[in-house]
């Protein structure tokens, strides 16, 4: 069991945006964006290489080894070698600030061709970081006119979206009306709990967009009750997908037994490993709300303060998920009246 990452959103943790999209989605773009954009908060950006960001040369302040100063506060931080070496190394350098004000976000550009679920279990099991840093959102990228494909010809695409708590559907100037339609269609599909918005140029407001707090279990509820759902769609059988990607929404109307839950998901997620991407729910654990969040073999289950919801909510994203076994499972979890 892992402890409350909630616990860390003080004025010491600092929150942690990641964005990830396979090759030419637009992640550079975007990042740039973030960079020389009007902020009301001072942003770190971790990204591969300097030069891919091509930030704008009137932006920049100074430079520090590897680390671009922007004149509206920003930072720009180029990744050396293991990520959670550079995010040990920027968060001991803003500790350490004393003339300038230090960052208050940080944003990570990963690889087009990396999976999310190793960066964020490494932020979340390492115990340095931990402490230090919370996962405020993942945000997606997708290219609309090849997104399509790459789903089904790319594992890495579609992990990418699978852990997405917002998907930007870029590039959607050179898609038309059926290509963007199709396109939407399979990223539902995929994970069916993001949010889509589409972009061209990766145009954003980026506040909103680096304000998600889709980690927050208190926001959990809105984002898994049927009203909440950005898609409209029914998921109350597993969607399949390319590469093998599915989710699948558990619900109970009747109260769960808490202690057979925490018996039941560690050993899902022990015997899943990294097949089970990401897995979250709100339930109601006999008249007591509790949250649940994982990732790979990293899980949370924690009390909530206030009233439990009236239908249990258990969402479950990975590869190869077994319908039927996962709903014995989640049944024998049931209450005893």
């Amino acid at each position: 069991m892992a402890h409350d990452p909630a616990s860390q959103t003080g004025t010491e943790s600092v929150p942690v945006t990641l964005l990830v999209g396979f090759l030419g989605s637009g992640k550079t773009t975007l990042a740039n964006r973030i960079l020389s954009a009007p902020q009301q908060q001072r942003i770190a950006v971790i990204v591969n290489e300097f030069g891919d960001v091509g930030i704008d040369g009137q932006l920049i302040v100074g430079v520090d080894d590897n680390i671009v100063e922007l004149n509206n506060g920003c930072l720009c931080c180029t990744m050396r070698g293991d990520l959670t070496d550079t995010l040990r190394q920027l968060l001991q350098r803003r500790r350490q600030a004393v003339d300038a004000k230090p960052f208050e976000r940080i944003v990570i550009e990963a690889s087009g061709l990396a999976s999310p679920g190793p960066v964020l279990q490494g932020m979340l099991v390492d115990p340095a970081l931990s402490t230090q840093v919370h996962i405020d959102g993942v945000i997606t990228m997708a290219h609309a006119k090849h997104i399509v494909q790459q789903l089904a010809e790319h594992p890495e695409a579609a992990e990418q979206v699978a852990y997405a708590d917002h998907i930007l559907v870029n590039h959607c100037d050179q898609c038309l009306g059926d290509e963007l339609a199709s396109a939407e269609t399979t990223l539902h599909a995929c994970n069916p709990h993001a949010a889509l918005e589409r972009t061209t140029r990766a145009a954003v407001d980026v506040g909103p967009l680096l304000d998600k707090q889709t980690w927050d279990s208190a926001r959990l509820h809105a984002v898994l009750t049927p009203e909440g759902c950005a898609c409209g769609q029914d998921h109350e059988h597993a969607h399949h997908h390319t590469q093998g990607v599915s989710a699948l929404a558990l619900r109970a109307e009747t109260p769960l037994d808490l202690q057979r839950l925490t018996q039941w998901l560690p050993s899902l997620s022990q015997q899943m490993g990294q097949e089970l991407m990401r897995l979250k729910g709100i339930l109601n654990c006999q008249a007591q709300a509790v949250v649940i969040q994982g990732v790979y073999q990293w899980l949370e289950v924690r009390q909530l303060a206030g009233e439990p919801p009236a239908t249990s909510v258990l969402v479950l994203i990975g590869r190869n998920l077994d319908e039927a076994a996962l709903r014995r499972a989640w049944e024998a979890c049931i209450a005893l009246p």
